[in-house]
Parts: C-alpha cells; sequence; structure tokens
C-alpha cells in the first residue's frame, strides 16, 4: 500500500511537471520503477530480499508501469528547440531501457510485458543514433528469449521490424553486429538449442513452476515447449528472409568496400556469415519430427531458396573479383 501510494503520488507529479524531469532526477525515477516492476532482469543490488514478482506486488507492478510509460509517452521529447532529446544522456537512455526490458521480464501481466516490448520500438525511432539503436537491439535479444512464447513471439517480430524499418541508417559494422551477434548467435542459435533440450516436455509439467496468474490455453498443436520454440524460430527465419530480400544487395557492396580499403585486407565478413545462415536454415530443414515441426522445415527450406536467388542476382564471387 505504500508503494501504490508513493507511486500515485509520483503520477500527479509528472502530470504537473513531467517537461522538467532530466538527468539525476530521470535516471533515479525509472531505476524505481524498474524495481518495481516485478522482473528480474533489473535487480541486482541490495534489495534483492525482497520478492517483488508475487500477487501482492501486482498493482504496484500496474501503476508503476502507467508512470513509466507516461514518461516515454510524454516527456522524451524535446520541449522547444533549445531543449536536447533526453535519450541523448547515455545513463537515462540505458536506464529507460532497461526498465522497459524490466517489464518486459515481468511475470504480473502478459500485456504491460507485451506494451513494454513495443516502447523499445518506439525508443529506437525517436533516436535512431547507433548507441541507442545498439542497445534497443540488444534488449530486444535478451526479451526474444523470454520463457512465454507470446513475450519472445513479440520480441523477434519487433526485432526484425526495427532492423527492417531502420537498416537503411546501419553502417557495415552495425550490419556485422546485427546479423553475427544479434540475430544468427544471440537468438537463432538459442532456440534451436531450446529445441533440442526441450524433448516435447508438456507445457503442463512446467506450469507447477510458473505464477498460476499466467495461464494462456493453447491448441495441441502447441502445447510442448518444443513446439513453441520452434514456431519463435519461425518467426526468426521469416524475419530473416526480409531483412536479406531487401538489404542483401547493399550488405554485399559495403563489406566489400570496407575489405578492399582495409589495412588488413581481411576476408569479407558477409561470406563467413553467409555461410552460417545456410548451415542454420540446413539444419532446420533436416531436424527430426512430424507435423509439429513442419513450420520450421518449411522455412528453411524457403530460406535456402532466398538464399540461392539473391545470391544468383548480386554474385557473391562474381562481386568479389571484380
Amino acid at each position: 500500500e505504500t508503494a501504490n501510494t508513493g507511486l500515485n503520488a509520483l503520477r500527479v507529479v509528472l502530470e504537473g511537471a513531467g517537461h522538467s524531469l532530466a538527468g539525476e532526477n530521470l535516471v533515479i525515477v525509472v531505476e524505481t520503477l524498474s524495481v518495481l516492476s516485478g522482473g528480474d532482469y533489473f535487480h541486482n543490488g541490495s534489495d534483492n530480499n525482497i520478492d517483488r514478482s508475487t500477487k501482492a506486488w501486482a498493482n504496484a507492478s500496474a501503476i508503476a508501469f502507467q508512470n513509466l510509460k507516461l514518461i516515454v509517452d510524454d516527456f522524451l521529447e524535446p520541449q522547444s528547440a533549445d531543449d536536447e532529446l533526453r535519450l541523448k544522456s547515455f545513463s537515462a537512455r540505458e536506464a529507460i531501457l532497461d526498465c522497459c526490458v524490466s517489464f518486459g521480464k515481468s511475470q504480473h501481466d502478459i500485456n504491460t510485458s507485451l506494451t513494454s516490448i513495443g516502447m523499445l520500438w518506439s525508443l529506437a525511432d525517436q533516436d535512431s543514433t547507433p548507441g541507442t539503436l545498439d542497445l534497443v537491439l540488444s534488449k530486444l535479444t535478451c526479451l526474444a528469449l523470454d520463457n512465454r512464447a507470446e513475450v519472445r513471439n513479440c520480441s523477434v517480430n519487433t526485432l526484425f521490424s526495427c532492423v527492417v524499418g531502420l537498416g537503411d541508417q546501419f553502417s557495415n559494422d552495425q550490419w556485422e553486429k546485427c546479423l553475427n551477434k544479434t540475430i544468427l548467435f544471440g537468438i537463432m542459435k538459442h532456440m534451436s538449442s531450446a529445441i533440442n533440450g526441450t524433448n516435447g516436455d508438456s507445457l503442463k509439467q512446467n506450469e507447477s513452476n510458473e505464477s498460476q496468474r499466467y495461464k494462456v490455453s493453447v491448441h495441441h498443436s502447441r502445447d510442448s515447449a518444443s513446439k513453441q520454440w520452434s514456431t519463435t524460430l519461425v518467426l526468426a527465419l521469416r524475419g530473416l528472409e526480409r531483412v536479406l530480400r531487401l538489404f542483401f544487395c547493399r550488405l554485399l557492396r559495403k563489406s566489400i568496400e570496407v575489405s578492399r580499403h582495409s589495412n588488413q585486407h581481411r576476408e569479407v565478413w558477409l561470406t563467413a556469415t553467409w555461410n552460417e545462415i545456410l548451415r542454420m536454415s540446413f539444419d532446420c530443414v533436416c531436424i527430426s519430427g512430424e507435423r509439429e515441426t513442419l513450420d520450421l522445415r518449411l522455412a528453411g527450406v524457403e530460406l535456402i531458396t532466398l538464399c540461392s536467388q539473391v545470391s544468383c542476382k548480386a554474385g557473391i564471387g562474381a562481386a568479389t573479383n571484380t
């Protein structure tokens, strides 16, 4: 009750003077909201002895999220030409993004988790500088490996929408990091391991370990952890298709230009990445299972087909030799 009262009072203050919130004060407020989220992402201090993921803290978490949403929606944009975007401050930017992730990982309310994922995309759209984009993608990668299928799927879709929407602004180094560290080894490799590690365990066996507040009815075709991880990996494969369809020629051109002008004359990084994409696609095609893995195998076939089409059109080998 004390926390609820304080959060309600904070909302009144924000509604009246939120435009003045900046610097260290902004960081303190946002970090406080993170602690009250009920998620396990932020908590690394001495306050860990209080478990705010319990039902008793659900209302406080909901009010805290309303405050965060008010800050993100109304008070991050500069109020005048003389003001700076508050996300330009590294500490404020990291605190707000961490807060979104903390609410995304909170088990109190699935709708809050999904909304916080959308907020990450909004923040990237507000400030599309390399620093913010790299942080947003790393946070979405974290949420894309959540134990809840709805949160994973939303995070994967948001991640690829962010890449597709802002990919024109990526540098060569950002593309290399995005494809290798974020997409291939950040999420897809872990998803493949999760599929192989769950062994088709029924979700009912795991429900005892989760909050009884979180209950979702699922179709029999998605009633095991393995099946749900397969669905998430299908979304990732489809997302990678979108990226390659739109940006392959640009990636090829940029990577070759950088390699030619590099003092080390290193190998084109896209070649190694391309081999890894093909290997992962082939692994999906060859995965065992019946109808529950059919969509995954088809997605692997379609990605390999797309790779053949775009590479034949642009010609990795031919472009490298010209």
